[in-house]
């Protein structure tokens, strides 16, 4: 008889142990100081017009909405050009310009990139198109590896 009571005993202070444990909080994936940056904005815009255009990049009947997305995207990345990023505040002061004008050359990079794109798009030519997108994809795991701040885990 004593086991059920113990069994109750220890069932209510489990209960008792998990009501009073705090809800997990969510965390920013961003910056210190937890809010988004200019530059994530952009990158977001960036990010989702990209992920569209690789679902209809090979299909000429969606040319014009691939450009109307090519637009956003080189008009997020010309923007993205004067932005600093977030990581540049992890580095020593020394290296800290360095670093800007590697992120602004190989922005500029993805840019040219962009055009070509725009170009082949507007040619029909939609298999250039698609070799271009996926340049473009290497550009961009390129540039987050060397200019996004290591992931907390």
């Amino acid at each position: 008889m004593k086991t059920p009571l113990l069994l109750v005993v220890l069932l209510t202070a489990c209960a008792g142990l998990r009501a009073e444990s705090p809800a997990p909080t969510a965390t920013a994936p961003t910056a210190d100081h937890g809010q988004e940056t200019e530059l994530d904005d952009k990158m977001s815009a960036m990010n989702g017009a990209f992920k569209k255009l690789r679902r209809q990049i090979a299909d000429p009947a969606a040319n014009a909405s691939s450009l109307e997305l090519v637009a956003r995207l080189r008009a997020a990345a010309e923007a993205s050009i004067p932005l600093v990023p977030e990581k540049t505040k992890l580095l020593p002061e020394a290296d800290r310009e360095k670093f800007v004008a590697a992120y602004e050359a190989k922005m500029k990079d993805f840019v040219a990139e962009v055009q070509k794109l725009e170009a082949a798009l507007q040619a029909g030519k939609n298999d250039e198109a698609a070799a271009v997108l996926a340049r473009l994809g290497t550009l961009q795991k390129e540039g987050h590896r060397e200019f996004r701040p290591a992931k907390k885990e």
